[in-house]
C-alpha cells in the first residue's frame, strides 16, 4: 500500500504504538475484520493481538461487534482528532489557570536567558511569546517557519498587535496579510541573520538560521535548539543586526501613513523613529506621548509634544519634542546624551505643516 509507513508514523503520533497503528490500518483497509482475518494478515501472535484489540477499543480507535466471532472495524480518524482535540483543549485552559495561580503566588524572578530543544520546544516557546503580545511584535523568520506560524501571527492582528515582519527568502505569500495592512510591514530578503520573534521588547525567542537553511542538508528536529531571552539589552543588541538587514530589505506590505491611521503605539524605539522620520518627510507634525524616564534623574515620566526633528549621527539616533514648557531630546534604551530615556511612544495625531505636501 502506498504511503504505509508514512500512515503507521503519523498514527503513532496520535498515541498509538507501532503494532497499534498496524492493527488499526489493516482494519480501516479491510472495512473491519475478525481476529482469525487479522491473525492472516498481520505477523503477530494471537495473544499479543488480542491485547493490541483491548488497547485500540480502550482508546476509541475500533470498536467491536455484539455477534460472534465479533467483527472489529475502525473507527472514523477524523472524528478521533476532533476528540483528541477536544481533550487538549481541555487540558490547555485547566493548565492555563492552575500555572497562573502558581505563577502569582510566586515572587521569583524567572531566568534572563533558557534554553529550548527541539524544533517543537523552539515553536511552542514562539507561539506563547506571540500570543502574550499586547502592542507589538518584531521578528525575523526563515519562510518555513513562517508558513507554520501564519495563524498565531494573524491572530496577534486580531488582537491590534502590530507587526514587523522579515521572512526569508521571498517565496511565500502575504496575502492573508493585507487585510491587516494598516497594523503590518512586511520586509523579505534572499537570506536572513537567524530566527527571532520579540514579543514588546520583554519576551524573545532566539535559534540559529543553519537548523532553517533551504541551501543545506536538513537538520533533524531533535538537533534544534533556541534560546528564549528576556534580557532588554541583549534583546536590542540582537535588534541592531536585524535592523540593518531590515534597511535593506524589500518591502512587501506597508501602512500608509495618513491621519486616520492614528493613534499608534510603538514600544521599540527604532520603529516610532521610522514612522516619525516618515511623518516629518511627508509634512506632517507628529503629536506625540512619551513615557519613559529622566536620563539624569533616573524619574518616571510623561510628556506630550510636538516632533520638530529627527536626527542621527553615528551610533546615537533620537527625536526633539517640543512640549508646552520646553524642548526635549528622546532617546531610546539605555539613552545617554538625551533628557528622556523613552520606554513607550505613543503618536496621538499629526497635523499638516504649513507648506506641507498634500
Amino acid at each position: 500500500m502506498e504511503n504505509y509507513t508514512f500512515l503507521i508514523e503519523k498514527l503513532q503520533e496520535l498515541g498509538l504504538t507501532k503494532r497499534e497503528a498496524e492493527v488499526y490500518l489493516t482494519l480501516l483497509i479491510k472495512n473491519g475484520a475478525t481476529v482469525k482475518e487479522l491473525l492472516e494478515s498481520l505477523d503477530i501472535h494471537q495473544p499479543q493481538l488480542y491485547n493490541i484489540i483491548q488497547s485500540l477499543i480502550r482508546k476509541g480507535f475500533i470498536r467491536a461487534s455484539s455477534g460472534r466471532p465479533r467483527v472489529y472495524t475502525a473507527s472514523d480518524i477524523s472524528a478521533l482528532i476532533d476528540v483528541q482535540k477536544m481533550k487538549f483543549d481541555l487540558l490547555k485552559s485547566t493548565l492555563q489557570e492552575e500555572l497562573a495561580k502558581i505563577k502569582s503566588r510566586s515572587e521569583e524572578e524567572g531566568p534572563y536567558i533558557s534554553m529550548i530543544r527541539s524544533l517543537e520546544g523552539v515553536l511552542a516557546s514562539i507561539i506563547e511569546t506571540i500570543n502574550v503580545a499586547e502592542i507589538e511584535i518584531r521578528a525575523e523568520f526563515p519562510a518555513p517557519v513562517f508558513e507554520e506560524l501564519k495563524p498565531y501571527l494573524l491572530g496577534a492582528l486580531q488582537r491590534n498587535v502590530n507587526l514587523y515582519l522579515l521572512v526569508y527568502p521571498s517565496t511565500v505569500s502575504f496575502e492573508e496579510f493585507e487585510r491587516f495592512k494598516d497594523q503590518v510591514k512586511i520586509k523579505t530578503s534572499e537570506l536572513g541573520n537567524f530566527l527571532l520573534v520579540i514579543s514588546d521588547l520583554s519576551k524573545a525567542v532566539y535559534a540559529k538560521r543553519r537548523f532553517f537553511s533551504i541551501h543545506k542538508l536538513p537538520v533533524s528536529n531533535t538537533e534544534v535548539y533556541g534560546y528564549v531571552i528576556h534580557e532588554k539589552d541583549l534583546l536590542l543588541r540582537l535588534l541592531n543586526i536585524h535592523n540593518n538587514l531590515w534597511i535593506k530589505a524589500k518591502e512587501v506590505l506597508c501602512w500608509i501613513p495618513r491621519p486616520e491611521l492614528y493613534p499608534k503605539v510603538f514600544i521599540e524605539f527604532s520603529m516610532a523613529l521610522n514612522e516619525l522620520e516618515t511623518l516629518l518627510r511627508l509634512g506632517y507634525t507628529p503629536i506625540v506621548m512619551v513615557e519613559g524616564r529622566d536620563v539624569k534623574s533616573g524619574s518616571p515620566l510623561e510628556i506630550r509634544g510636538k516632533v520638530r526633528s529627527v536626527n542621527r549621527f553615528g551610533i546615537v539616533s533620537n527625536f526633539v519634542l517640543e512640549g508646552e514648557k520646553e524642548t526635549l531630546t528622546i532617546g531610546g534604551f539605555d539613552a545617554e546624551v538625551e533628557d528622556v530615556e523613552a520606554q513607550r511612544i505613543t503618536i496621538e495625531k499629526i497635523e499638516r505643516q504649513a507648506g506641507g505636501k498634500e
